[in-house]
């Protein structure tokens, strides 16, 4: 319905131009209380002197950080704060394991932990994993109670999802509770697949038992780059260390063919969450699953039944999920309803290859109150790296497919085009310059701002000419990000396109860098730091970065109630503006239309009874959108899932796509 509506603004746009489209032309357990943090803290851990990752190189790493960084240079007080907060949230990011009372006994850490890590120390670290171990043998003790016992469901409980709104308990008892909730609430995911309570408890313990043994065994290397994690998390939401393993296994590779659902991975308090879904694959294609769904157990298919991965570690996640093609997987897992209520569903997807196909360019053609108005769906940016740099011809490309389609449908004699740039997560940012030229002629594309506050800029590379200076509507949402925002934000600034969709895109306007780090000992790396070094800025000065591109056009939908965006992340850069460039030159002021253009929208909207079901989905999720509780009473957990159907159904009728652009492949960020 979105783009239907977006349709017909463009066909609204073309009745207040001038026929001669040269005016545009010209112009996002029991659990005991800590006796003590360890003397030594070598009793357990660490247990050997690590490969790539000794101690002594944490101080070289977080240089390198600092070094590189847009806006943090030193080890600060602040800096060494959040580093220690993001640590124990790594550690334990369901609040499961520690007291409030074990975070204070590491309380001094927190000013100390520049001069620790200055010195060369881990004491920090191996004291930490070391009460970890401990915590996690009280805590099968008392998961192995709490299973003894039959759940009773007709209690009407409740479960805190959010865990980023959970304290750390107080007490022992508080914990147990919570160990307590968890369990019945993983028990109850676990029975929808498989009803046999006797095999869920034998698997629930074997799992506790098994993430025991395998942190035990964690190296040296592993709880180093635990810490380098958590300081690059301190210092923005993009920053992050990777270890040196088989990257195969955490990001996908886009040459490739791989067999999975067709979604990237993230994790964040514990739990793994669908992070974008991959144009082609297995889950885009089947509708179910949505950005932000967070899966809790997964049935693999293999005959072992469902596996709780919460707070599992995200490389297991990603195996779970992938298998042959053809084979079924079945996921079970929490989403934020239209409602704004929590629920829990189970989806099954067939594992099948990504057909890259299925994230072209591609466009059509719909004649709506007597104009003809071309649409391009872009639903990912795209590059044949090796061949561009051959020089070949013959190679993918976004921008070569969004010309292509430009030519075709002004061959066909189109009064607009309307691009469509929904969940749009970016890409190669020379795709995006190559792309904003096609519809302005000459002018900066982007400012880009470094560490040092110099601005360089990337300019539109064919400043000769335009392949289409007609009528344009750009159509986004709250998961249009990155490249999608560049695009947007330019086409914006120089009123050469309407945006028309949320209320904003997602409000991502940094740029990372990957650097490699020389391996040693015949290894060929010994990992690698992705560091934020830059910031975007428009053609005008203006910054997306936060705050996101604003639509000029606001569609309604129940996404503008939820914030899914950069904003919402921890350590977020602020927002700023800089200087316009001095190349900077509006094709058109859009400011004395932008009125008019609203008030018809607004009269279109009301007239539709699609869009009254819409209206009332908004009211009501603003209402329920501060709750984060899930039922643990059967009969009442079934009837939520009922009523948020219902609700979803007249909430996504009038556009399916509001449903489903929330939304998931096995693969890590």
């Amino acid at each position: 319905m979105m783009k239907r509506h977006a349709i017909l603004f463009c066909a609204a746009v073309l009745g207040l131009l001038p026929a001669n489209s040269g005016l545009l032309h010209a112009q996002v357990p029991a659990v005991a209380a800590a006796k003590s943090t360890g003397a030594t803290a070598k009793a357990a851990f660490p247990k050997d002197a690590g490969t790539y990752l000794q101690c002594s190189d944490i101080k070289r790493r977080t240089r390198e950080f600092l070094r590189a960084h847009y806006s943090h240079e030193n080890f600060s007080q602040e800096l060494s704060d959040r580093t220690w907060e993001m640590f124990f949230r790594f550690l334990d990011p369901g609040k499961t394991y520690f007291l409030e009372s074990d975070l204070e006994k590491f309380s001094t850490f927190r000013r100390t932990l520049p001069a620790e890590v200055q010195s060369s120390r881990c004491d920090f670290i191996y004291q930490a994993f070391n009460l970890m171990l401990t915590r996690m043998d009280e805590s099968v003790v008392t998961i192995k109670d709490i299973l003894a016992k039959p759940f009773d469901y007709t209690i009407d409980e409740s479960i805190e999802i959010d865990r980023s709104k959970l304290a750390w308990a107080k007490t022992p008892s508080e914990l147990r509770e919570r160990w307590y909730k968890t369990i019945k609430f993983i028990n109850m995911g676990m029975e929808d697949t498989d009803p046999d309570t006797k095999k869920n408890a034998e698997r629930l313990i074997k799992r506790y038992e098994r993430d025991r043994k395998n942190f035990a065994e964690r190296t040296t290397d592993e709880a180093h780059a635990l810490f380098l994690n958590a300081f690059a998390a301190a210092l923005d939401p993009h920053s992050s260390f990777f270890k040196p393993v088989d990257q195969e296994e955490f990001r996908i590779n886009f040459a490739l063919e791989l067999v999975g659902i067709g979604a990237t991975l993230t994790q964040r308090d514990g739990y793994t969450i669908i992070q974008e879904l991959i144009p082609g694959g297995a889950a885009a294609r089947d509708g179910q699953l949505r950005k932000d769904d967070k899966i809790i157990i997964v049935d693999p298919g293999t005959g072992e039944g469902p596996v709780d991965v919460v707070d599992l570690d995200l490389g297991k996640v990603v195996q779970f999920i992938r298998g042959k093609k053809g084979t079924t997987v079945k996921l079970t897992i929490l989403r934020k309803e239209p409602s704004g209520e929590p629920s829990r569903l189970q989806i099954s997807l067939v594992r099948d290859v990504v057909k890259l196909a299925d994230g072209e360019a591609k466009s059509d053609i719909m004649t709506v109150e007597g104009k003809r108005i071309g649409v391009i769906h872009l639903p990912s940016f795209y590059l044949d790296y090796q061949a561009s740099q051959r020089n070949s011809g013959d190679y993918r490309s976004s921008a070569k497919d969004v010309e292509r389609e430009i030519l075709a449908l002004k061959s066909k004699k189109v009064d607009g085009i309307v691009l469509d740039l929904r969940s749009n997560g970016g890409g190669d940012l020379a795709e995006c310059q190559r792309m904003t030229g096609l519809f302005i002629e000459g002018g900066p594309v982007v400012q880009i701002q470094d560490r040092d506050r110099r601005v360089s800029s990337l300019d539109d590379p064919t400043p000769s000419k335009s392949v289409f200076d007609g009528p344009l509507v750009l159509l986004i949402n709250k998961q249009s990000a990155s490249a999608s925002e560049i695009i947007a934000g330019a086409l914006q600034d120089y009123g050469r396109a309407i945006i028309v969709g949320n209320s904003r895109t997602y409000g991502k306007g940094t740029v990372q860098h990957v650097m490699d780090v020389p391996g040693r000992g015949g290894r060929q790396s010994d990992g690698a730091l992705k560091v934020t070094i830059s910031k975007f800025f428009m053609p005008s000065g203006r910054s997306n970065q936060e705050i996101g591109v604003p639509s000029d056009i606001v569609i309604p939908s129940v996404l503008d109630v939820f914030d899914f965006s950069e904003a919402k992340q921890d350590y977020v850069l602020k927002t700023s503006i800089i200087r316009p460039h001095r190349n900077y030159k509006p094709v058109i002021d859009w400011a004395p239309l932008l009125p008019t253009l609203k008030e018809q929208s607004q009269a279109r909207l009301a007239k539709q009874e699609n869009f009254k079901k819409v209206f009332t989905a908004v009211a009501e999720a603003t209402k329920e959108k501060e709750r984060t509780t899930l039922s643990l009473k059967k009969e009442k957990n079934a009837k939520d899932k009922k009523d948020s159907k219902d609700k979803k159904a007249g909430a996504t009728s009038a556009d399916p796509r509001d449903g489903e652009e929330e939304g998931g492949e096995a693969a890590a960020p």
